[in-house]
């Protein structure tokens, strides 16, 4: 985490037995207040500043501009808000950060990714949105030196960008909130959500408050209750990935093989307990995004119609998978519909970045471009592919490539974006389900399936550490790098091999999966059979 090279000069203010200090950010500076023209009151517990001037260069230059800072208790225990506003004459605002300085030091412990996290000396930064890692939710919670519990949450009823920074002071740290304005919104302007810090009895305590508020902001719908979980979706217990071709064309399972591999399958499961899920299942994985169709190579329109007939006839379900926000930007008319949906970070980079699909070490193939799902061109075509596509083949259910990944883009909404695909490809399909890859809170709505978060393969599970807050609203299944019994091999994922995970926990909120390779069934079918019992064990206390 890159850091000023110098002493912040500008005014804090005590709290509690802690400073506090305002910024303001725009896209070409960082102002703070001008303390020559800041009017402090304190009325009882409310502590109000207001700004009539600002300054950057660390103070010595003022600047147009205006800011108010307002601290009061919260109602709950200790509990303490913030609410901050800000503007600055003739620039564009992107963000506002209050820095908190004092805070007893400690370890973060509300990760799904580790049961505790040290701050390092270099300090730690912790994102909101993000769907693998990191933050689910705009909650931090620190479990202090002496044990008790400490935490700091956004209180936005919106899914907008939260950055918790959390930097070692000698004995104590600096804690900075920044909150970034919705892109498509920003103006001379800014306005953060109300920030809560206080202590808690315990991480379930403060967990399940967020959670309850949280359902309340998005209109969260429980699993039992949701009108966009089909009823055969509820009976699944076992989600089969059965991959089939790699981006360099090498084929794990054609469409002959893969009925075959259903048959295998439910002649050892009840059917209705089945999803199989279809990575790679229209070609080149990840080349042949943005132009769905069954692929030649593997038995073209004739073996995928033929597949799709076998899995009704068995009473299997089917759902293939499809990229969201990325294509091969070689696609015919790429100009027209590509272009124009580029996605771009707020301040204007397009996004940008490349896995290792060959072997290569280079991380730098240049055939992909990552595009933003709310923009018209691009979610038109996707809805008009994947619509035709269900209404010739009659797959039940849809995987969107990763759904929960979210951008600040100046042009588009992405998660609007996603809620709107979403809607769309269910239009008039009431049975159809729809499952993305990575979760956070509001991720959720649009997709009641998931898959888990992982880091190089490592699995990160989303209920941890507190299921309600997942569970109670969504299912999970094992990432696409969940390793197929034996080999470990990872299929159409670029991970490669993962023998260390190849099987999911067995807990309400994550389904069974089992990967399936080219050689799963012929070297590894024990193992499969383990996997196996795990799903009638889920069905049986889970589902019945």
């Amino acid at each position: 985490m890159h850091d000023l090279s110098y002493t912040l000069e500008h005014p804090a203010f005590d709290y509690r037995h802690q400073s506090l200090a305002l910024y303001i950010y725009t896209f070409e500076n960082v102002y703070g207040l001008d303390r020559d023209a800041c009017e402090v009151r304190r009325e009882g517990e409310t502590l109000t500043v207001e700004a009539s001037g600002l300054t950057w260069a660390n103070g010595q230059e003022k600047a147009a501009g205006r800011a108010r800072l307002v601290v009061r208790p919260s109602g709950h225990g200790d509990g303490w808000l913030i609410e901050a506003k800000a503007s600055v004459v003739g620039k564009k605002v992107r963000s506002l950060k209050v820095l908190i300085g004092g805070v007893p030091s400690g370890e973060v412990v509300n990760l799904r990714e580790s049961a505790a996290r040290e701050v390092p000396p270099s300090g730690l930064l912790l994102h909101y949105p993000e769907g693998w890692r990191n933050l689910y939710t705009p909650l931090v919670v620190l479990r202090r030196k002496d044990g008790t519990l400490g935490y700091f949450r956004s209180l936005d009823a919106k899914v907008r960008d939260k950055r918790f920074a959390l930097l070692p002071k000698g004995e104590t740290l600096d804690v900075e909130l920044i909150f970034e304005e919705d892109a498509v919104r920003m103006g001379d302007t800014i306005a953060a959500p109300p920030w809560e810090i206080g202590s808690c009895s315990s991480l379930e305590a403060i967990m399940e408050q967020h959670r309850q508020e949280t359902e309340e902001h998005y209109g969260l719908r429980r699993w039992e209750e949701r009108e966009d979980v089909p009823a055969w979706a509820r009976d699944i217990s076992l989600v089969a990935a059965i991959h089939m071709q790699h981006w360099n064309g090498y084929i794990f399972n054609d469409y002959e093989k893969t009925g075959q591999t259903l048959e295998w399958l439910a002649q050892r499961i009840e059917p209705k307990r089945i999803l199989a899920y279809l990575p790679g299942w229209e070609g080149r994985y990840y080349w042949q995004y943005g132009d769905y169709r069954p692929d030649p190579r593997m038995g073209g329109e004739t073996g995928f119609e033929r597949l799709m007939e076998q899995a009704q006839e068995l009473g299997i379900r089917v759902m293939p998978m499809f990229g969201l926000n990325v294509v091969n930007r070689g696609q015919e008319n790429f100009e027209q519909w590509g272009v124009p949906a580029l996605a771009h970070t707020a301040g204007g980079f397009p996004i940008t970045g490349s896995v290792d699909w060959d072997g290569s070490r280079h991380y730098d193939h240049g055939t992909n471009a990552f595009l933003n799902p709310g923009a018209p061109g691009w979610q038109n075509r996707l809805v008009g592919q994947i619509r035709a596509l269900m209404e010739r083949y009659r797959f039940d259910g849809v995987f969107l490539d990763i759904s929960a990944a979210w951008i600040n883009d100046p042009y588009y909404h992405t998660y609007e974006g996603l809620a709107a695909l979403c809607r769309r490809i269910r239009e008039g399909r009431p049975d159809t389900l729809i499952a993305g890859e990575g979760w956070f809170d509001a991720a959720g709505i649009a997709t009641p399936l998931m898959q888990s978060g992982h880091t190089d393969g490592v699995m990160h599970w989303h209920d941890e550490p507190h299921a309600p807050f997942f569970d109670t609203y969504n299912r999970a299944f094992g990432h696409l790098c969940l390793g197929a019994p034996g080999c470990g091999s990872t299929g159409v994922h670029e991970h490669g091999f993962n023998p260390g995970y190849t099987r999911t926990p067995l807990r309400s909120g994550i389904i069974p999966t089992v990967t399936i390779v080219d050689d799963t069934l012929a070297t590894a079918a024990a193992e499969v059979e383990s996997i196996l019992a795990d799903a009638r064990d889920y069905a049986r206390l889970y589902l019945e």
